[in-house]
């Protein structure tokens, strides 16, 4: 099924395993639950509940590995320059993603070490060097295994639920703030951009009751098309900004398996799916192109009123896929301004 949240995203390659393999990667990993964080104060710092255990934060802390997604944008937002990142999906040619380098070099005057990418889970080595006094990696696969490694070099939280789960962008942000002893901030930072989204909601009374499927570029040869389940980051924000998902999404849920946030619909049954508007991502604009000219594609509802946003940028496509505070900025008035267009006829496909 469509998107693989794997520890290093290569784009394309990971949601077509994903496809194949109904295997990994978010939000999005959205999980259905939602649920926050269990964490609580004690005489010996914060502690924090999650899947792997409890971790005991005993002060505020100041050098922080960030891995994966989305948890360096929030760690950077909430005060703090990452020691170490690691390079991720939607990165451009300096190895950070474009929106987190233009933060963290407007307000810090310079970006975190890259850390090198190791075969085997972790660089343990290389995080190891940074002298860490707080690892997180929110939004990761790292193992029971991998966890009790990285606590050797410093507390340690990694996914709160599941592998690649970061549930939603609101609760990873008071999960960090929570963390970095900066709930109020963090709770600030929430506010913020919920009331970005909600006035870019109020600039588009448009889209209210306006019904939309999320979904993947078609792979050369393939007969489903990839679609994105209710609680996906990419339909959550969709959602937020007036849109109704599908009627047809009763029939996505019970076609998933597991807690997937994804599923597919055979290209068959394809014009039994109702929508005014179709949103997706590929690798390539080739690949958005192909999409929608497939034969059976260009006569669905949307697609033959030319009512479609397709990223093949991988920037674009990994900020919308992991909604954190910092990439919404990033994307959403780009993404409002295109799915304007796509109602009024004018489609938009991005990418090389």
């Amino acid at each position: 099924m469509p998107h693989a949240h794997a520890r290093q995203q290569t784009g394309r390659v990971s949601a077509l395993v994903a496809v194949a393999l109904a295997a990994v990667l978010a939000i999005t990993g959205c999980s259905p639950t939602g649920a926050e964080t269990a964490a609580k104060t004690s005489t010996d710092g914060v502690v924090i509940e999650h899947a792997h255990g409890e971790t005991v934060i005993p002060a505020k802390p100041k050098r922080i590995v960030a891995l994966s997604w989305m948890t360096p944008d929030v760690v950077a937002a909430l005060g703090v320059n990452p020691v170490g990142v690691e390079k991720v999906w939607g990165a451009d040619d300096s190895g950070f993603q474009p929106w987190f380098k233009d933060f963290v070099t407007k307000e810090y005057g310079d970006t975190p070490e890259i850390i090198p990418y190791a075969e085997e889970g972790p660089n343990y080595e290389a995080i190891k060097a940074l002298k860490p006094d707080l690892i997180l990696g929110l939004y990761s696969g790292i193992t029971d295994i991998e966890y009790k490694r990285l606590t050797e070099i410093a507390p340690t939280v990694p996914y709160i639920e599941g592998p690649w789960n970061p549930s939603t962008w609101e609760n990873m942000t008071r999960t960090i703030g929570k963390a970095m002893w900066e709930d109020e901030k963090a709770e600030e930072l929430i506010s913020e951009t919920e009331g970005m989204v909600s006035s870019l909601a109020a600039a588009h009374p448009e889209f209210k009751g306006k019904s939309f499927v999320w979904g993947l570029t078609l792979d050369e040869g393939g007969t489903d098309l990839g679609v994105y389940l209710k609680y996906d980051g990419r339909v959550r924000i969709t959602e937020a900004l007036g849109f109704t998902s599908t009627t047809a999404m009763d029939g996505f849920l019970k076609s998933a398996e597991g807690d997937n946030w994804y599923t597919g619909v055979s290209l068959e049954k394809l014009y039994d799916v109702q929508a005014d508007l179709f949103a997706a991502w590929g690798s390539t604009a080739a690949d958005g192109t192909s999409t929608v000219e497939n034969k059976i594609v260009s006569r669905w509802e949307p697609i033959a009123a030319n009512s479609y946003v397709i990223y093949g940028d991988d920037a674009e496509a990994s900020a919308i896929s992991a909604p954190t505070v910092l990439s919404l900025k990033y994307i959403l008035p780009k993404y409002v301004d295109d799915l304007a267009a796509a109602l009024q006829g004018k489609p938009t496909i991005t990418g090389k």
